[in-house]
């Protein structure tokens, strides 16, 4: 593990944690998680020729900290993903930490924040990467600062702006390193408490780092509309269109839909985008997601989770993933999980390959300690 890569935000996390108490903050919560995992996964490659297994053991421990003077909230966190594996030249160990902090006020002028992140994934884990078989000891770095800023205009409309820099490196693999700058504006009006509709206006550019291919840009307009159908259900949709570089316009947008009960919780997501690719310039990622969460009893909870996604730049690659899990609580902070997957990747010019999951997990959470 790269410690330099996260001592930066080790260092401002020790500090937040040192002024945590009560006389600096009005208001902190603390929140500790770990994940151990362990999983059979037979073709971690979703090779079509070399579909041998693995097992591996995950630990995935983390830590939050949130706070508020006056108008000020603090958060920050840190975590890690460390993966042991029986086959390293299929699946190799990782230790990939994220980490964030993030300052947001209120005040006369409006709402402001800032923030920063930065996170290690592996490639095929990344939708606007994962366009066809990708090295295995491959890894993605991602840095982001972003500031957002939004008013009250009046009791009904409000006016908010976002800027985001994303600086993305790989370690190996015929990938590209790129810098991502965009901005955004967005105009809302609330016809009633129940249906808010919006236009939100983007603009974004893409740059290689060591000049291999030309500098993008996008300009995207987009409709929304928010909605409350009942206090079960409720929904979003955006359309527009949008333009890359100087060539015609395509469509982009998405809608979803939440629903929650007492016992049952479900999310539908559909959307197609167009975002900047480690593969040298902009992809059009096309998804659709769904998960359903049932509460069997007190104790007891059982979901699906299905996706599917379209990749595509110069061919299109095709993603598809279907998962069972179920969930028992054993007390307040400790609960057991177990899941399966399966796995089916496709497209122009690559043979169809598959994978299956099977894993099990012991969760650990704790909150306001």
């Amino acid at each position: 593990m790269n410690i330099r890569r996260v001592n930066r935000f080790s260092i401002i996390l020790a500090v937040s944690l040192f002024y945590s108490g009560p006389v600096w903050a009005e208001i902190w919560q603390q929140t500790g998680a770990a994940k151990v995992s362990t999983e059979y996964v037979n073709n971690p490659t979703l090779s079509p020729t070399n579909s041998n297994d693995v097992t591996r053991i995950l630990f995935e421990p983390g830590y939050e900290l949130k706070g508020k003077i006056g108008d000020n909230e603090l958060s920050t966190g840190l975590g890690f993903q460390i993966v042991r594996s029986s086959n390293e030249t299929l699946s190799p160990n990782r230790d990939s930490p994220n980490a964030f902090l993030s300052w947001q006020r209120q005040s006369e002028m409006g709402e402001f924040g800032v923030s920063a992140r930065y996170a290690e994934i592996v490639p095929l884990d990344s939708a606007p990467d994962a366009t066809g078989l990708v090295p295995v000891e491959s890894t993605r770095a991602s840095r982001v600062t972003s500031a957002k800023w939004s008013k009250l205009l009046s009791e009904r409309s409000t006016l908010s702006a976002n800027g985001t820099y994303e600086r993305v490196n790989y370690t190996s693999g015929n990938y590209v390193d790129y810098i991502s700058r965009s901005e955004s504006m967005m105009f809302s009006y609330a016809l009633s408490e129940n249906s808010v509709p919006s236009i939100t206006l983007l603009y974004s550019d893409y740059a290689p780092v060591d000049n291999s291919s030309p500098n993008s840009f996008t300009n995207i307009i987009l409709a929304g509309w928010n909605w409350k159908i009942s206090d079960y259900l409720d929904g979003a949709l955006q359309v527009g269109k949008t333009r890359v570089n100087d060539e015609a316009t395509s469509t982009q947008g998405g809608a979803s839909i939440h629903y929650t009960d007492q016992r049952t919780q479900l999310i539908l997501n559909v959307n197609s985008q167009i975002l900047p690719s480690g593969l040298g310039g902009y992809t059009t990622v096309v998804q659709v997601n769904g998960n359903l969460s049932y509460d069997l009893n007190e104790r007891t909870k059982a979901g699906l989770d299905l996706g599917w996604r379209k990749n595509h730049l110069y061919t299109d690659i095709v993603y598809r993933s279907t998962g069972a899990w179920t969930q028992y609580e054993l007390n307040p902070f400790w609960s057991v999980r177990t899941y399966a997957m399966y796995n089916l990747l496709s497209g122009e010019g690559i043979s169809t390959a598959s994978s299956y999951i099977l894993g099990f997990s012991l969760i650990y959470m704790h909150t306001d300690f």
